[in-house]
């Protein structure tokens, strides 16, 4: 077969619809091995009292370019089972325990077949369930072993939650090209641009969820989204390198920005870029910091979010001597968060278009509004159906991506001050602080780098200087009390963490909602990559720190070559 008939062969199997009309043989297979397995029991273990199978599937498109040179373009259907054993009782079952290195657990993914196939797809479900529990009883003995001695933990390991139904939902009709067509278009406006990179990454997709647990539950819920990338590199005279970046995050392909006003904002990138070239390398600076908008929404994602997820950490096995290895902090109701007057609320039902809201979390429990901070204190927290000691049931966040555990994460949330002021009003504030400091300049952040897009991975040691706190700063400038902005390449934030949010000095204007991909608190975070995670909106203003450092790199390395004439 020539290429060309091969490209058309796979958009011709692409255009039909997978998975689409077969809801009864999907139930009735799950319903048939939820059942098989509501009877497993090994010898002197427990047998399940909780079981959820979760069944995704769908299509997904995905395409990347460099130079408006097409590098990949696949389509393909996709359909995963996912399935959580517990053993036990809600007072005290396996999954909050993390285990040791190489233990196994009550949660398994598994592929399926992509045929509607009764037997076929009751083999694998009965497999998956089959590790899961066996799984599940590792875990659970483990857990029992490393609590030997100490008394059982006060709260609950499971809280309880209405077993809801919900009809089925279709699966979206795949469009195979628009990704590639994404892709190819906005590295090619940049084509004769100077530069060492230019490269795009695009994915659409879209499906659905089925849930079914032994509680009764039986839901359907739609999937769907569109990420896209865009990243361009170059080089200084003095071999420095520059970056910068562009992402943008939709509810569905439709959603996100004519192909002319993203083409219109990778030119802007390049033009940037072109600026950087005979910029200054910044010098290491302490004093107020103006986040406009896009920067304002990376700053409140990065530090606030780990003091809002309320599900509490996985108990740890001791360590050699006997003593409780203690998990990292949960968020703590009662912190100050913000200044007074700051309000922040999440809620997924909010707007259903955005990238992130929905009717039902992937437990099955109703989406609530949570308000969260309140007069600039944590009132509330994110809740999955894992209890912990203040807050006993589910309100509705409960998301994870694959084997992860499902976390209270954040879904459509804003953050909102008691008082806003215009962007020069801002400005104005923060070259007057800087004279206070004895600055004759004020930093402004107008871009930071997304988590999942970060090249820097950073360990501290006992004695070392503190971490960054934050991903660096794409684009940065020196603002002059004349109204001059000088651009300046090559620096990064030093010992930011949360109590920075409580320096907030004033608020600029609300943002736009920014779509974003996300994941829970840890390492995950810096590893998604360009368009994988959990949709996710946030909605946030410009904000006046009144003092942040910011330290310079070299900014430059040795030319084995010299640049030619």
């Amino acid at each position: 077969m020539s290429p060309a008939l091969f490209l058309l062969f796979l958009a011709a199997s692409a255009a039909d619809i997978p998975f689409q009309g077969q809801e009864a043989t999907i139930q009735s297979a799950a319903q048939a091995e939820l059942d098989r397995a509501r009877t497993l029991r090994l010898p002197e273990q427990e047998p399940p009292y909780f079981i959820a199978m979760e069944l995704s599937e769908g299509w997904s498109a995905s395409a990347t370019a460099t130079f408006g040179q097409l590098q990949s373009n696949r389509t393909d259907p996709w359909r995963h089972l996912r399935v959580d054993v517990r053993i036990g009782s809600p007072t005290f079952d396996n999954v909050p325990f993390a285990g040791s290195m190489g233990s196994r657990g009550g949660t398994v993914v598994r592929a399926l077949p992509e045929d509607d196939h009764a037997m076929a797809l009751r083999r694998e479900m009965w497999l998956a369930l089959d590790s899961a529990y066996k799984g599940a009883t590792e875990q659970f003995a483990g857990r029992k072993a490393a609590l030997s001695g100490r008394p059982l933990p006060k709260v609950p390991s499971f809280a309880p939650a209405p077993a809801l139904r919900l009809p089925p939902v279709r699966v979206a009709t795949p469009e195979t090209q628009a990704a590639a067509r994404r892709v190819t278009t906005l590295t090619a406006v940049v084509r004769d641009r100077n530069l060492e990179q230019a490269n795009a990454q695009a994915r659409d997709w879209g499906g659905r969820r089925y849930l079914l647990t032994s509680e009764g539950a039986e839901i359907w819920q739609p999937l769907g989204g569109a990420a896209l990338a865009v990243e361009l590199v170059a080089r200084a005279p003095d071999g420095g390198r520059i970056r910068d970046l562009r992402t943008w995050v939709a509810a569905d392909p439709a959603s996100l920005p004519s192909d002319a006003e993203l083409s219109a904002e990778v030119k802007k990138m390049a033009d940037w870029v072109d600026t950087l070239r005979g910029a200054p390398v910044g010098e290491d600076y302490l004093g107020p910091v103006v986040f406009e908008q896009a920067a304002a929404v990376e700053l409140f994602r990065q530090l606030l979010l780990p003091e809002i997820v309320g599900t509490p950490p996985l108990e740890q096995e001791p360590d050699p001597y006997g003593i409780p290895a203690e998990g990292p902090p949960t968020a703590r109701i009662g912190r100050r968060l913000l200044p007074t007057g700051w309000t922040v609320w999440d809620n997924p039902t909010a707007d259903l278009k955005l990238p992130g809201g929905y009717t039902h979390d992937q437990e099955g429990v109703a989406g609530e509004r949570v308000d969260l901070v309140a007069d600039g204190v944590l009132r509330d927290v994110l809740m999955s159906r894992a209890p912990r000691a203040d807050r006993e049931r589910s309100n509705g966040h409960g998301r994870g991506l694959g084997a992860d555990r499902r976390l209270g994460l954040p879904s459509l949330l804003w953050v909102e001050p008691n008082r806003s002021v215009s962007m020069k009003k801002l400005k104005k504030q923060a070259l007057q602080l800087a004279k206070t400091a004895g600055l004759d300049h004020v930093i402004v952040v107008k871009r930071i780098e997304p988590p999942g897009l970060t090249e820097t991975f950073e360990v501290a040691l006992s004695g070392d200087a503190p971490l960054s706190g934050l991903t660096r700063p794409l684009e940065v400038v020196r603002l002059y009390a004349d109204g001059r902005e000088e651009p300046v390449r090559g620096l990064s934030f030093s010992g930011v963490d949360r109590r920075v949010l409580r320096d907030i000095a004033s608020a600029g204007p609300m943002g736009p909602p920014v779509g974003v991909l996300d994941e829970g608190p840890g390492p995950g975070r810096y590893s998604l990559g360009a368009v994988s995670g959990l949709l996710g909106t946030w909605t946030v203003p410009a904000v006046l720190v009144t003092e942040l450092e910011l330290r310079a790199a070299s900014g430059s390395e040795p030319r084995v070559i010299a640049s030619p004439p």
